[in-house]
């Protein structure tokens, strides 16, 4: 993980920023409980660049200020979701990849990320919260899930393995040379 500075606060805002306009100003809303977004790609890369803390912070936000943005309460397994999002794909890069990343570990990332977040605590928060039937949830969701982890797989691994990457490493190894 990076050391939390200012310009790693600063850099984490911006990509918040970038969720909340995906997510709230440039998003299709089918019904209540169906949104097509890749608002999570910011999330994504947070975690992939800062890690697990910075990742999960940028994903809670990002839910949070969405919630307040629409005037809606926040629904806390939505929100574990969220924070899921920019904690999962850091753990997968350090742990179970050792650093080693390309657009089929992306994608594996991000499958486990929709199985658990979307399929699991974003259901359940939008059952208790709407009550609506576990069969009416899934059968959206599954395609939504399985559409959007193709379009954010791509997203994330064109952004990630492009020279943004090297930048976003570049500014922070200068950062923490000038530190020492």
């Amino acid at each position: 993980m990076k050391k939390l500075n200012v310009k790693t606060i600063v850099f984490a805002a911006v990509l918040v920023a970038m969720n909340l306009v995906l997510s709230r100003v440039l998003a299709i809303n089918i019904g209540s409980t169906l949104r097509i977004t890749v608002s999570a790609t910011p999330i994504y890369l947070a975690s992939l660049w800062f890690g697990p803390l910075v990742g999960g912070i940028c994903g809670g936000l990002g839910d949070l200020l969405g919630c307040l943005i629409q005037g809606y309460a926040p629904n806390p397994l939505i929100l574990v979701s969220s924070v899921l999002a920019g904690v999962i794909p850091a753990v997968f890069k350090k742990y179970v990849f050792r650093d080693k990343v390309n657009t089929w570990k992306i994608a594996v990332m991000l499958i486990v990320h929709g199985i658990v977040g979307s399929l699991g605590f974003t259901v359940v928060g939008l059952h208790v919260y709407y009550a609506t039937p576990w069969s009416v949830l899934y059968a959206t969701r599954v395609i939504q899930t399985i559409a959007l982890t193709i379009a954010n797989t791509i997203l994330v691994s064109v952004l990630y393995q492009s020279a943004l990457t090297t930048y976003v490493n570049q500014v922070f190894a200068l950062q923490r040379t000038r530190e020492v």
